[in-house]
């Protein structure tokens, strides 16, 4: 058996172990430990963007790294440094008698010294993941960009607080959500349905007024009374407009990967969060996966799992959702 692993807590920056695929900055330099190394020939392709050295076989201080399981530690280690140095892909191999001992590792060197491949303008994004965008489904692309930034230097260095095109004294939940969407868009040169105002995912009362003001762009869900933001009003009467009760999946409106929660806590009014669906083919009850800014200390971004069924006190829903309608 042989795997590779990231091991020291510092030096997750980049580095997406569900892709096997490392983000790499120019001149930044990272490691891996080798695990069950003994016999086996470690080798790259297309290395002219990195440099890359092999230490000792079996190196002694690697086996007290506490982010090591039992049997690892019991196992032949073995570190492999690399370094970016142009902008490029490389894709590293570690063979045993002539066949893959390891999932085939791709190290990207990008110009981003956040690892990110899709960086703060609008549209801005490495050519590899364009490509890999152009591909996927709209809301597919939105969860694939939330996932680059949470593998990022953003969510395992630094925090997203003044990243997300809002002043870094706010708080950023909304602002994450929106430039998702907003990035997505401008890649795929397709409308963004929340608009070209960044402010309307700032709040949960924001995200409500803007589904109460734009029906034909996107749908609200479990959510039942008055735009909050006092702004929505029924165009016959001109007073404020009071949005009925949808539930998830009536007229069409079914849970969606990109679609927009608002959380709430204790009361009606005790708006709390903003986040986006995560979980694909979403369910109307039991447990939903989400991708969240702002989240723990320092605010980074991470994935949660929320109780669809829960409720707040005077019987609404916990989770209130903003459908998109794409």
């Amino acid at each position: 058996m042989s795997n590779i692993r990231k091991a020291d807590a510092w030096d997750q920056a980049g580095f997406d172990p569900g892709r096997n695929l490392q983000i790499l900055g120019l001149n930044q330099r990272t490691s891996f430990t080798l695990v069950a190394a003994d016999g086996l020939d470690v080798r790259f392709e297309g290395d002219d963007c990195l440099t890359h050295s092999l230490g000792a076989l079996d190196e002694k201080s690697l086996h007290k790294n506490p982010n090591l399981s039992g049997w690892e530690k019991e196992q032949i280690l073995r570190r492999i440094t690399v370094t970016g140095k142009a902008v490029g892909t490389a894709v590293m191999h570690a063979d045993f008698q002539g066949s893959d001992w390891i999932a085939p590792l791709t190290i990207r060197v990008v110009s981003n010294v956040q690892n990110r491949q899709v960086g703060k303008e609008a549209g801005e994004v490495t050519g590899a993941l364009r490509t890999e965008l152009q591909n996927l489904s709209l809301r597919d692309a939105v969860i694939r960009i939330a996932e680059d930034q949470l593998h990022s230097a953003v969510a395992t260095k630094s925090t997203g607080f003044g990243v997300y095109n809002i002043d870094d004294k706010y708080d950023w939940c909304g602002a994450f959500a929106y430039w998702c969407w907003a990035q997505a868009c401008a890649i795929k040169g397709v409308t963004n349905p929340f608009g070209s105002n960044n402010t309307v995912l700032w709040s949960p009362q924001r995200a409500i007024s803007y589904a109460m003001q734009n029906p034909t762009q996107v749908d609200l869900l479990r959510y039942e009374g008055y735009d909050p933001m006092g702004v929505a009003k029924d165009l016959s009467t001109h007073k404020l407009k009071k949005a009925p009760y949808v539930e998830i999946g009536s007229n069409g409106s079914g849970l969606k990967r990109g679609d927009i929660v608002l959380l709430r806590k204790g009361t009606e009014q005790g708006w709390k969060h903003v986040c986006m669906v995560h979980t694909n083919d979403a369910p109307s009850s039991g447990m939903l996966e989400t991708i969240d800014g702002n989240q723990g200390r320092p605010a980074s971004i991470a994935m949660r799992s929320r109780d669809l069924d829960a409720m707040v006190t005077g019987g609404g829903r916990s989770l209130v959702f903003v459908h998109a309608k794409v």
